[in-house]
């Protein structure tokens, strides 16, 4: 890739995240939690620059994120030391997520943010944020992909109209490679 279509893609991808923390630190106002984590953070940086990898998909953000806080802050609630707790949820967190198929590295940082917050926050003031911040997430990364970089995040590439035209008019077509003209067929059946 050429160092000027580098510098439009970082730089792109750059007023992108400014605008999504923008956006997400305004939403605090209105919400009254805090929408906008470190994990989230990390999570922008897949979905801007690696829409394509397989932990970049809306089911392993979102799931991954929620899997990992509901986890947490049942820990939290019922191991009292919250060394061990951390210990307990940090590991089962990665193995849960590998069992679910919904592995989310980012997400994996989410029990060290919920034991290091205060441990007398309601379980929903963790839950929601994820919820509410992975959705817009996914959203904002659909959005950027289809009007900058012209791909349907998290489908793949966008196809062209022209092409999209080309396959439809050659797959109304018959196909004539394996049709037998009426001459060949008449000369088969007298040698027969």
């Amino acid at each position: 890739m050429h160092f000027k279509h580098r510098l439009r893609d970082a730089t792109l991808a750059g007023l992108a995240a400014f605008t999504a923390v923008i956006v997400l630190s305004y939403l605090k106002n209105w919400t009254h939690f805090m929408v906008l984590s470190a994990p989230l953070g990390a999570t922008l940086v897949l979905l801007l620059l690696l829409p394509s990898a397989p932990l970049s998909r809306p089911k392993h953000v979102i799931l991954g994120h929620l899997l990992t806080t509901v986890l947490s802050v049942i820990g939290l609630k019922f191991i009292p030391d919250p060394m061990i707790g951390l210990a307990v949820c940090f590991g089962l967190s990665f193995t849960l997520m590998v069992l679910t198929d919904t592995l989310h590295p980012p997400a994996g940082a989410n029990p060290i943010l919920i034991y290091l917050a205060d441990p007398e926050l309601v379980p929903l003031d963790f839950i929601l944020p994820t919820l509410f911040g992975t959705l817009f997430m996914v959203g904002f990364a659909s959005v950027y992909h289809y009007i900058f970089t012209h791909r349907r995040y998290p489908f793949g590439p966008k196809v062209p109209k022209a092409s999209k035209v080309n396959e439809a008019v050659s797959s109304a077509e018959p196909n004539t490679a394996n049709a037998v003209s009426p001459s060949a067929e008449s000369r088969i059946k007298e040698s027969s």
